[in-house]
């Protein structure tokens, strides 16, 4: 999406749930390309070894949407906070009350400074105004020595997957749900590159892996830590 295209600061949120209704998280996660959800898997099984959570560890999600990396979480208390109402509610039915859910923004979170383990926020920067006022929040909530894991899309791998696929016959179910993905839901062009820049100052990558493998990177999980603290 070009600049002059975004949607201001007082219709973002409107916006972004016109985006909700218009690509159904659940339809994507669970009724898409049978390729598509394995890379899925992939993913969410890979924030889950980054992020190495216990029992005792308070887990945050920016940007929780319909509850699927949080359900990965079950065995540590959850939080999990979402701009849309509609997503909250997606989530509410898929977690059950034991999760506590609160509709804000990802870029002002309303938590104390410090006050979680494990920061998890997912295929969710691409669709924010100021990505790294959110990397900024994540890092500030984050307790001392906290895996703050975020997963970011590799637009430029998946632009290249999208041509080849297109030259294959057979494939226009793939292509159709790769389209589904919502292109122009991003705001942002994610890649490493992208990502290093806007943590710059403010986040170190730990550990940086790629989905559905590193020769490949369709996906990046990365775990972040504050800039100056010791490595762990």
């Amino acid at each position: 999406m070009a600049p002059h295209d975004r949607p201001g600061r007082d219709e973002f949120a409107t916006w972004n749930e016109a985006m909700v209704e218009r690509y159904d998280i659940d339809r994507y996660y669970e009724r898409s390309h049978r390729i598509v959800r394995w890379l899925e898997r992939r993913r969410l099984a890979l924030l889950r070894a980054v992020a190495q959570p216990r029992a005792d560890d308070q887990v945050l999600e920016v940007g929780c949407g319909g509850g699927h990396v949080l359900e990965r979480f079950a065995d540590s208390a959850r939080t999990g906070i979402d701009l849309s109402p509609s997503m909250i509610v997606r989530s509410l039915r898929r977690l059950g009350p034991s999760v506590n859910l609160l509709r804000g923004s990802a870029e002002d979170l309303p938590f104390a400074d410090g006050s979680f383990e494990i920061v998890l926020c997912t295929e969710v920067l691409e669709h924010t105004r100021e990505p790294r006022r959110v990397i900024e929040e994540l890092m500030r909530v984050a307790a001392p020595g906290a895996r703050v894991v975020v997963s970011i899309p590799n637009e430029r791998n998946i632009d290249r997957a999208k041509r080849a696929i297109r030259r294959v016959p057979g494939a226009r179910r793939l292509l159709k749900t790769l389209a589904d993905e919502g292109n122009e839901w991003h705001l942002h062009q994610f890649d490493e590159a992208h990502l290093r820049c806007i943590i710059e100052g403010v986040a170190e990558i730990r550990t940086l892996k790629g989905v559905p493998y590193d020769v490949v990177p369709i996906r990046f999980v990365a775990l972040l830590r504050r800039v100056g603290d010791a490595a762990v």
